[in-house]
């Protein structure tokens, strides 16, 4: 009979180290909010929000922030608070809210972009038409989402822009290339030829290659891609990478 109660009393234990065993903690959004990426907290990815009124932009971070891929490193209702951002926290990704940040705000996201290139500037628009996707497009967003679709959407679009995607409708695309070109379907003159570097980049660009990758295969120093790019942005009449890779696709097709 000793043999039982030995068994006894170690089922006895089990079930009072058990019960003293705290469950993990949960979030009430964590399956609905739930991330198809397989990330790790080292691996997600680093988000600023940029949005009016400071409620909404404080909410919209609030909810982000439960994304286990996202990590939300600032939030900013201001182009000066947005300039402080960028510099001291080095986003990935802005989400930065069109209306509520304008009247003007294709000039702020111009100056951004301009001032923080290596960060990539994600638009939330209520006006998400295709003219007001290619204008943001030409000044420096690499993407738009409009505000009346799903929070899904939203995540998806900001894991597009950080691993180096776009997130812009086939049609605006489109539309956005034949402003590109002249009217006979070929790539509109520029100020000046490229170079034959300068060829070599941009079709690297196209292929969506980063400064690195490229600095790497043309064995350059990414100072002197950064350079060339900021020629090849001159002789074509764009002003980010976007439009760069647009003209290599068109370039390659005619």
């Amino acid at each position: 009979m000793k043999p039982k109660r030995s068994a006894e009393k170690s089922q006895k234990k089990k079930a009072r180290a058990a019960r003293k065993t705290p469950a993990a903690p949960r979030s009430e959004g964590d399956e609905k909010l739930a991330s198809p990426l397989d990330v790790t907290p080292e691996k997600r990815f680093r988000l600023g929000v940029a949005a009016q009124p400071a409620l909404f932009c404080e909410v919209l971070a609030g909810h982000l922030s439960r994304e286990p891929s996202l990590q939300v490193v600032g939030r900013a209702s201001s182009e000066d608070q947005i300039v402080r951002l960028l510099k001291t926290e080095k986003p990935q990704v802005l989400l930065f809210d069109y209306e509520g940040l304008g009247p003007n705000a294709e000039g702020v996201i111009s100056r951004l972009h301009r001032g923080a290139p290596s960060t990539r500037i994600l638009v939330l628009a209520t006006r998400s038409s295709q003219d007001t996707v290619v204008r943001v497009l030409r000044v420096g967003a690499s993407g738009l989402v409009g505000k009346q679709l799903a929070f899904a959407t939203l995540v998806r679009a900001i894991h597009a822009l950080a691993i180096g995607e776009l997130w812009a409708n086939r049609r605006a695309t489109a539309d956005f290339v034949e402003r590109l070109t002249d009217d006979s379907g070929r790539v509109a003159a520029s100020d000046g030829q490229l170079t034959g570097r300068e060829t070599e980049i941009i079709d690297d660009v196209g292929r969506g290659f980063r400064n690195k990758d490229i600095a790497r295969r043309l064995n350059i120093s990414e100072k002197t891609v950064k350079s060339h790019l900021n020629n090849i942005f001159r002789k074509l009449r764009v002003d980010n990478r976007f439009a760069a890779g647009m003209y290599a696709l068109t370039r390659t097709q005619q």
